[in-house]
Parts: structure tokens; sequence; C-alpha cells
């Protein structure tokens, strides 16, 4: 019988430096993938290293030896190269040829195959032998608990069982709304340390939030796995990638204005009023223009011009550039 990993299992092993050659990530939880994923990236490729070793292919728009070929293909300036396929069970036409590849991995290469699949299903479970399995299920209960408790830890908060059990009830477990929920409930109770049931009733409505918020606030926050994971949800929200870049783009021209009429002297009201925007707003993107430099802002426009070129002359799919510009925009120094 296969054993496989779970998201605990599979991040402690990161943490102590166990990484294996390949991995079968399985399961319905994207959220978490992102989370490993960005942890893998950290471990692997710190710095400048990420730009020459790291590559991400989605199996219905890559053919498959230009992914093995890029496996096999020797890291630049790092000790090992990191290889993420998405949506692996596309490649099932081509079952011989990959469980040959897998038969001998390579050393300097740690290769991610990724499906929304379960173990049980046909092709995966031919996979799964000759991979270290990762089951990235829907958490509840203790570990639903356990994750939020980790979370708003992280904030400097502390939330209570019951407090996470109303906040399942009303958003459901999906971890991309949780963690939207939850960063509104840290900003909500303000200096307290603890989140109670009571915040959850006052601020938190049945309905799912807008994720643009949270999205624009953990791209400038450089949280990628957040970042990526609210990309995709908006994306399943009906938002197409063009949407999503443009959107990027809105963002970083409103830090643009804000931080260059910030330089000429003018208060937060002043320029609410000069950009017709709240003053409420105006405070969020001034805290966001503080993370970055103007060197930074120049290089992220840039960066969406080089792959909005990209995409309309079919180099590269616009799901890829738009990870390709998360992931940059938040590694950037």
């Amino acid at each position: 019988m296969v054993t496989a990993l779970t998201y605990w299992d599979i991040t402690a092993q990161i943490s102590a430096g166990n990484i294996a050659a390949v991995y079968l990530f399985t399961g319905e939880e994207v959220f978490l993938k992102r989370i490993v994923e960005e942890e893998l990236r950290s471990q692997l490729l710190p710095g400048d290293s990420l730009h020459f070793n790291y590559n991400v292919f989605y199996a219905q728009e890559t053919p498959l030896p230009v992914v093995l070929d890029t496996v096999r293909t020797h890291p630049f300036l790092a000790k090992r190269r990191l290889v993420i396929l998405k949506n692996a069970d596309h490649f099932d036409d081509y079952e011989r040829e990959i469980l040959s590849f897998l038969q001998s991995p390579v050393p300097n290469t740690v290769f991610v195959l990724e499906t929304d699949k379960k173990l049980n299903d046909k092709f995966v479970k031919k996979l799964a032998p000759l991979s270290t399995n990762v089951v990235f299920s829907r958490l509840e209960g203790k570990g639903l608990e356990k994750w939020a408790g980790l979370y708003v830890r992280s904030q400097g908060k502390k939330i209570s069982p019951d407090a996470v059990s109303v906040l399942a009830e009303k958003v459901g477990n999906e971890l991309e709304v949780l963690s939207s929920a939850l960063e509104k409930l840290c900003l909500y109770v303000g200096e307290a340390k603890q989140i109670q049931s009571g915040d959850i009733e006052r601020i938190i409505k049945k309905t799912r939030e807008d994720t643009r918020f949270t999205f624009l606030n953990a791209l400038a926050g450089k949280q990628t796995a957040r970042a990526l994971a609210m990309a995709h949800e908006l994306s399943r929200n009906g938002k197409q990638v063009s949407d999503i870049i443009g959107l990027i783009n809105w963002q970083l021209k409103r830090i643009e204005n804000v931080k260059r009429l910030s330089a000429e002297g003018l208060s937060q009201e002043r320029i609410a009023r000069e950009l017709k925007l709240s003053p409420y707003a105006v405070k969020i993107v001034a805290t966001q223009a503080a993370r970055i430099n103007n060197q930074e802002l120049m290089r992220g426009f840039q960066l969406l011009l080089d792959n909005d070129i990209a995409i309309k002359q079919g180099r590269i799919s616009p799901a890829l550039a738009l990870e390709t510009i998360i992931v940059r925009l938040c590694t950037s120094k």
C-alpha cells in the first residue's frame, strides 16, 4: 500500500531540509499546495537563483519532452532546480514515458507533479510508487483549528477553537476564503490579542468577500503563496487572466501616484482628493507604497510589459504569465 504525507508532514520535512527528488501532489486544497511550493522555493532557491532554476509547466499546454528536458537541465548557480508540472494527469497518454523517467530521478532537480485527482485514479496510482506522495485534503476539526491558530499567531493574535468553528460555519473551510476572513479579523480587533466569536458575528458575512483586496495586499506584502491562491480564486470566480494582470497594473499605478504625491509633501487627505480615492484607500495604498521603492516599481511595470508582449507573440500562456508576474513581484528585492 502506498503511503502519503499530509500538509503537516511535508512542511516539517522541508523545514528540516529533508527534500525528495520527486513529489506527487494530489487533492483539492489548492491553498496548501501553494504554501508548500513557496516553502520549496525558499529552501531550494534563495535570492536570485530562483530566476534561473524555477519552472512551472501546465501539462495541457507544454509537450512532455520540453518538461523532461527541463528537469534534466543542470541548475545554474544553485544546488538544485525546481520544476512543477501542473495538471500532470493530462499526460496519461504518455504513461510509459513518464514512468520510465521516474524510475531514475534526476538528483539535481526537485520535480513536483501536481493534480487535483485522488490517489485512487488509474494514472495517478501508477505514479504514486515512484514519488513521495502528499495529499492536500480540506482541513477539518482539529486540523483546521491548528492551521487557523498558526495563521493568526503569525500576526500576533490568538483565536479560540469556538471562534474557528463559527468562522468555518459562516465562510466554509476553503483556506483561500478563510485566510481572507482571518486577515480581516486581525485588522478588525486592532490592539486586542484574542479573536472572539463575537468579532466574527459582527464583521463576517455569509457571502464570500471580494478577494481583490486580499490579492493586492498579499502582492504588496510579497506573500507568494497567498497571492497565487487569491489569483486562483479570482479566476474561479470568473475573472479572466487579462483582468487580473490589469488589476496588478492598476494597483502599481495607484502606488506610483501615491508615492509621487507623498514625495511632493501632500497629506493623505489631499492625495485622496487629488486621486478621487477614499481616505481609507489612500491609507492602504500608502502602506503598500512604503514597501516598494521606485526601482522595484519600474521593474514591475517592465515585467508586465514583457509578459504582455510574450502572451501576444504566443511565447507564453496567459496563466503561466500571471504566475510568473506574481512570483517575480513577490521575490523582487
